[in-house]
């Protein structure tokens, strides 16, 4: 049980330290990585935000149904492009954390965009 106590503890503290140093996002190859995960998923967060908004504006199933269907393809496509711009996992080394949260981070920014767009024009007949 101590050995237990002791492991959480020392986790806890190189929680701590990864975040402290996240704050140089070009300290070093571990801190640019981070830092840029942390923007993709503050994107990610913000990608949710508009799309449940704009899912709670639309009017019937049927509108509904396609803003679903076109999110999911959108995320097959921003996924499958983004492994072909990063490449593989085990072939990318210590920077390709680094290159996949870029571009995931820069296709969501685009789809964010879409999405407030949406928000934007409903004055003028969007879609409902």
């Amino acid at each position: 049980m101590q050995y237990r106590m002791i492991a959480v503890g020392m986790l806890m503290a190189l929680g701590i330290g990864c975040s402290a140093q996240a704050q140089d996002c070009d300290a070093n190859q571990a801190s640019m990585n981070q830092c840029a995960s942390q923007e993709y998923k503050a994107l990610d967060a913000e990608l949710n935000t508009q799309y449940n908004a704009q899912m709670g504006y639309l009017k019937t199933p049927a509108r509904k149904k396609a803003l679903q269907d076109a999110q999911k393809k959108w995320i097959a496509f921003r996924d499958a492009d983004c492994q072909y711009q990063a490449g593989k996992r085990e072939d990318g080394g210590s920077m390709w954390p680094l290159v996949q949260a870029q571009c995931l981070s820069a296709q969501t920014k685009v789809r964010v965009e879409q999405l407030k767009a949406y928000t934007a024009c409903r004055d003028e007949g969007c879609p409902k």
